[in-house]
């Protein structure tokens, strides 16, 4: 029997968006029963938790933390031990001193983009070393896997301008929201839903996510059409989130945004429901899952116009250019004023129930078998 090892480290919400990959990629796999031995790396941290999730897949901590110098050591000592015939990397971190057979999952090339201390959390001196190091390890990553996984036909693309690769080498695996969106939803949670009409973001605060320009946003359509239009903003507490508060109160805007810290499913489920609508203004992005969640809790979503999104949303949101500020508020003018809003939200999610983890974990399986057809043919 063939043995499968998954860097499962990242698995958890505490991780956001690369958290509910693993965590559902991994429940999508155990739940097709595959004929193949699975390992699990865990941080020693989830170690118990993915053992009572996942009795019949080997769980294997390990101490080092992403990103860090422990990970390119203990790593490759750690699956040397195990002997894996396939490694899937979850993330462009595969360590560089690993020479056996791997696969790796790169959901975006935000980073080439998105660039500059505004970025970073790292002091200044520190910030091009870390440049250096992502460069070095999605160069490794990219150059010396067996295939690469994108959640995209955008970051597909991405890869094929900026690596010289062949597109055969690119699988795209989508995405999908969680069962959870679908079900009925409770009923108004009032100490969470604000009083008055509001617009959802759900997200990290990266500058690329462009939150000041939704602020402005926001606050030029109040002015203009006299209203007491709200957003709320649902975003992990961290450095980020420290700036954004600072960058309130510079703009004069507390009164009208509402921030809050990352809160359970159903709780975002219930935000996003009773919204006038989700909305990302997003100048990047790998695969735009916030917007498939809100569309499964029956909310309009309005969209940046810009890299996957259009592809992932299709014609289920209402588009604008990210960069004009009247082209946003005139947006969302458009979703307030929806006449046959019902129709577009049974519509929409129809659309998003398209999308499944189960068929992403059968895509996955599939990958992983072609790599050891490839093999067999060397």
């Amino acid at each position: 029997m063939k043995t499968i090892a998954i860097d499962a480290r990242f698995f958890g919400p505490s991780h956001t968006g690369l958290g509910r990959y693993t965590q559902a990629l991994i429940t999508g796999l155990y739940q097709l029963k595959p004929r193949y031995r699975f390992v699990l790396l865990s941080s020693i941290k989830e170690k118990k938790h993915l053992q009572k999730l996942f009795p019949k897949f080997v769980i294997y901590p390990v101490k080092a933390r992403h990103y860090s110098l422990a990970e390119q050591i203990e790593i490759p000592r750690v699956l040397n031990q195990i002997k894996p015939d396939l490694v899937h990397f979850l993330h462009f971190n595969a360590p560089i001193f690993y020479s056996q057979p791997f696969l790796v999952t790169i959901h975006d090339l935000i980073k080439h983009h998105s660039k500059g201390l505004a970025t970073t959390t790292q002091w200044p001196f520190i910030y091009p070393l870390k440049r250096i190091g992502y460069y070095l390890a999605i160069n490794n990553a990219i150059k010396r896997s067996e295939l690469i996984l994108t959640p995209s036909q955008a970051v597909k693309k991405d890869i094929l301008r900026f690596f010289p690769v062949k597109s055969s080498k690119i699988v795209v695996t989508p995405e999908a929201a969680d069962p959870v969106f679908f079900q009925p939803v409770a009923e108004k949670i009032k100490e969470l839903i604000p009083d008055k009409p509001y617009l959802i973001f759900t997200g990290n605060a990266y500058p690329h996510k462009n939150i000041i320009q939704l602020i402005k946003a926001v606050q030029l359509y109040r002015q203009k059409y006299n209203s007491q239009l709200q957003l709320v903003i649902v975003t992990a507490k961290d450095a980020f989130y420290q700036r954004l508060s600072r960058q309130l109160r510079r703009l004069n805007a507390l009164s009208c945004i509402k921030i809050k810290g990352y809160s359970s499913d159903q709780q975002i489920q219930n935000l996003y429901h009773y919204s006038v609508a989700f909305i990302t203004p997003s100048l990047f992005e790998g695969f735009g899952l916030p917007g498939l969640e809100a569309m499964a809790s029956k909310t309009l979503v309005l969209s940046s116009n810009r890299t996957s999104l259009p592809e992932v949303y299709g014609k289920h949101a209402q588009y604008f250019d990210p960069d004009n500020l009247e082209a946003i508020v005139q947006t969302i003018h458009q979703a307030i004023t929806l006449t046959n809003r019902e129709q577009h939200l049974q519509s929409a999610q129809q659309y998003a129930y398209s999308f499944s983890w189960q068929k992403t974990a059968q895509l996955t399986l599939k990958v992983y078998e072609t790599c050891f057809c490839l093999r067999s043919h060397q």
